[in-house]
């Protein structure tokens, strides 16, 4: 079984909003580390909180796992468990994963490498991290693949985790295949991420659970869209969810009310999806910024950590206001910039492109 043009076009019009909700998850924040130093302020005024907490704590925390969700629904749907099949899958998610993993990590290392090894650039570049040039051997190849932490291009974790994960397909598919027992599993996993309770770190709890559950749903045929008649009193408890999220953000049982909100956000990104769909000249183009998602993830870090950096150096931001607008520009600069440098290279190195954006 393929996924129908309707269900395809439905998840590729969400791809792009949910790759800005990623930018804007990494800006988060009022304080850059500087070499030997740090700018901005350690708190953040009341609106900027407020704002910054709705957007990259609250909307954008619907993007990663819906990811992994879908992830998990495209791989298994269809997959009849084969040899063969694996293998063929496998080969795919190469050059579509692992290719682009290690180019854009290869890539930024040896940009850190460079750039902390002058004195102009090594203040931007220096901070909170190791140098390059103190690694040890293990230092190497844990920065590279993220053994014990993210990988140096740090937004890759999410690659790391699907690549794990996928290397667990064979197993993955045995425990779907088997009667009560796909779903016995999936409550487990809900359970676990819910409270939180997980040792291991490669692969995160929210990783497995929200492949697993895309996975369970792609191999029964399940419809990834079945919440659509459910889809306006959903929305409507994602907002009232939401709303108390961010009041509650002190409180220690707000990780509770924090993941049924990413859980009903979930489910109204794939709701909206129907609606924009609908609405023809969105539709195209969001369609065709989906083209352009997989780079602006690769491309955004560390673009937005230095474009940080450099604008809280210069501006040394202290109001409230300074910093929601920096909060606001930078992040949609960095978009911007990714979808034309994308037209650019596409123009003059297109199979270049394709190969370090995995072939999307």
């Amino acid at each position: 079984m393929i996924i129908s043009k309707h269900a395809s076009e439905r998840l590729a019009v969400i791809r792009f909003p949910l790759i800005v909700g990623v930018v804007f998850i990494h800006a988060y924040g009022g304080l850059v580390n500087l070499k030997n130093t740090q700018s901005g302020v350690e708190q953040v005024g009341f609106f900027s909180q407020i704002l910054q907490e709705f957007i990259s704590h609250g909307v954008a925390r619907v993007a990663v796992p819906l990811f992994f969700l879908m992830s998990g629904y495209l791989f298994f749907l269809g997959f009849k468990g084969s040899f063969e099949s694996f293998k063929n899958k496998a080969k795919s998610r190469f050059k579509s994963l692992v290719i682009p993993f290690l180019f854009w990590n290869a890539f930024v290392m040896l940009l850190y490498f460079c750039a902390q090894s002058f004195p102009a650039t090594s203040h931007y570049f220096s901070g909170s991290i190791q140098t390059i040039s103190s690694y040890s051997l293990y230092d190497f190849f844990n920065a590279f693949f993220g053994f014990t932490q993210s990988p140096i291009a740090y937004q890759f974790w999410f690659i790391r985790d699907l690549v794990v994960i996928l290397c667990m397909a064979p197993l993955l598919y045995a425990l779907l295949r088997t009667k009560y027992l796909g779903e016995l599993v999936l409550a487990m996993l809900a359970l676990v991420w819910f409270i939180g309770l997980w040792p291991i770190y490669v692969p995160s709890i929210a990783a497995l659970f929200f492949f697993y559950l895309g996975a369970l749903l792609g191999q029964r045929n399940g419809n990834l869209f079945c919440v659509d008649r459910f889809g306006k009193p959903i929305a409507a408890s994602y907002a009232v969810m939401l709303f108390f999220d961010i009041l509650t953000k002190s409180y220690a049982f707000n990780e509770y009310i924090h993941n049924l909100g990413v859980m009903l956000g979930m489910a109204t990104a794939l709701y909206f999806s129907k609606w924009v769909i609908a609405q023809k000249r969105l539709k195209n183009t969001l369609i065709r910024l989906s083209t352009v998602s997989f780079f602006i993830f690769a491309v955004h870090e560390p673009m937005l950590t230095i474009s940080k950096k450099l604008s809280y150096r210069m501006l040394q931001p202290s109001s409230d206001i300074t910093i929601s607008l920096l909060y606001l520009s930078l992040p949609t600069a960095i978009i911007l910039l990714a979808i034309y440098f994308h037209g650019l290279i596409k123009k003059v190195m297109p199979n270049f492109l394709t190969l370090v954006s995995g072939g999307r």
